[in-house]
């Protein structure tokens, strides 16, 4: 993953997670423009899967008992 911002001055900083800067590239993926515009990005894809989704009620106490069933 690469993304390129604008920084305030306008100059361009293009940042990747396997660079020494790792660090910025992880505070400018969630800094909500704070740090500059986005104004690039390189994502990687990765194959699609499906994931189930199973759903039943069950009491506070029987939760308890079986906690570790459940994880």
């Amino acid at each position: 993953m690469e993304l390129s911002i604008m920084l305030a001055d306008g100059d361009l900083m293009t940042l990747s997670c396997n660079d020494a800067d790792d660090e910025i590239f992880q505070a400018a993926r969630l800094s909500l423009g704070a740090l500059g515009i986005i104004v690039s990005l390189k994502l990687q894809c990765e194959p699609a899967f499906n994931l189930q989704q199973i759903t039943y009620l069950s009491t506070l106490d029987d939760v308890r008992l079986c906690l570790f069933n459940y994880l």
